[in-house]
């Protein structure tokens, strides 16, 4: 067993002991250390491959993915998916996403499996992971929209700033009645109990008892997870890159508060471009074979929208829960810098993984705020923002293009999918 530290002195110091990793990753490899605007939870492992808080290569996604699916399949890695995580490696998009599309592995009836993804940060990674996949599976993730009318299951995530999950899953769709399993998949666990919530509730509904969760950091002790598997009589395995174990959290003073804020400011217009089309979302379930139509629909999109101008003067950003479309389509386009916008309240400080940031009203119809943070100053010359046609929020959307463009960004193009 080895010990990290991560110091963010004055305000947070924490010990984390390791007792296994994957794939020959460290922790440095997948996340840093912030401090979080949250009475429930003082820090927050910011993911270096979710594509939500921090840029990331679009190929880093897919690879994160890529590796929990090897891992639950007791795979090796033959094809080098750790070292663009570690940054060892730098393949052309193009390249990763061929060398990915034929090595999907294909379930059969036996193993049929429903792929879900928690909103808001891990619908990216568990949309990576099940386009890992094809045959008998299909994906679904859980969201803070609530539609008029419908009947979600609805579970609570605690520590959350956004606490309510729904999950728009129909209780008779064909696909449920034989299904045999469900692979959760977030980026980090430590309690479970939001997993497990969920899990109570999938197998009270539709009998199932092979469950998986699937993480990058699992930080979870493991007793509850065991007592809900007595109670129930079922089965839950849990596959991750790191397992560890937080020994120590210290917190201290905060420094004053360094975050932009844009909310209720007028904002700008930014150029518009509607591209409407099948929905590229996923709270619905979605098929293999849906699944390959919006794969197909993210490779047409990029095709018009054509390659980034300069590779690494570019900013692609996906929205709110939307992460996995708009990542496809700006590694397509040759984009090598992409992140998300967030409704979580991070502390921007030096030597943190968030340094900077800007709070705005929100730019859809689910969040109570937006976020972004860690856009350096003339880093960038365009941005291409990624949004959903039927959630989106002018007021929100204005504020964060003049934002973009106080940072030195000539020119922001919003994208409506």
């Amino acid at each position: 067993m080895s010990k990290a530290v991560f110091s963010l002195e004055p305000a947070l110091e924490l010990e984390l002991e390791i007792s296994e990793t994957r794939f020959g990753l460290l922790p440095e490899d997948l996340f840093r250390l912030a401090v979080r605007q949250n009475t429930q939870r003082a820090f927050l492992f910011v993911s270096k491959v979710l594509g939500k808080h921090l840029p990331v290569e679009p190929a880093a996604l897919l690879a994160a993915g890529k590796l929990l699916a090897l891992a639950w399949l007791d795979q090796k890695d033959e094809q080098g998916w750790a070292g663009i995580l570690k940054g060892s490696t730098a393949s052309p998009f193009s390249e990763v996403w061929d060398r990915l599309e034929h090595s999907r592995y294909s379930l059969g009836m036996e193993d049929r499996a429903l792929f879900l993804g928690f909103a808001e940060t891990a619908t990216g990674l568990a949309r990576a992971v099940a386009d890992c996949f094809d045959g008998e599976m299909a994906y679904i993730s859980t969201t803070r929209v609530d539609r008029a009318g419908a009947s979600p299951l609805t579970f609570d995530e605690a520590h959350s700033h956004a606490r309510t999950h729904r999950l728009y899953l129909d209780p008779h769709d064909p696909f449920m009645a034989a299904c045999q399993q469900v692979v959760l998949v977030d980026d980090e666990l430590t309690t479970g109990n939001t997993a497990l919530r969920l899990i109570r509730q999938l197998h009270a509904v539709y009998g199932i008892r092979r469950f998986t969760l699937m993480v990058l950091v699992d930080n979870s002790e493991g007793s509850n997870r065991r007592a809900i598997e007595q109670e129930l009589g079922i089965e839950i395995r849990v596959f991750s890159l790191l397992r560890g174990h937080i020994a120590q959290v210290r917190t201290g003073e905060l420094p004053p508060l360094s975050l932009s804020d844009y909310r209720g400011a007028a904002g700008e217009a930014p150029a518009l471009l509607s591209l409407p089309g099948n929905a590229l979302s996923d709270r619905t379930l979605q098929s293999a074979s849906a699944l390959a139509l919006q794969r197909a629909r993210c490779r047409s999109i990029a095709t018009q929208l054509g390659p980034a101008p300069s590779e690494t003067s570019t900013l692609y950003l996906g929205a709110g829960e939307f992460i996995y479309a708009p990542a496809l389509i700006s590694g397509f386009c040759g984009g090598h810098a992409f992140h998300s916008t967030t409704q979580s309240p991070v502390f921007p400080m030096a030597g943190s993984a968030i340094v900077s940031g800007v709070c705005f009203d929100p730019p859809d119809c689910y969040s109570p705020v937006g976020y972004l943070y860690n856009v350096p100053d003339h880093a960038y010359r365009e941005a291409t923002l990624f949004v959903e046609e039927g959630t989106l929020r002018p007021a929100g959307i204005g504020q964060l293009a003049a934002y973009l463009k106080s940072k030195g960004i000539g020119k922001v193009t919003v994208v409506a999918l």
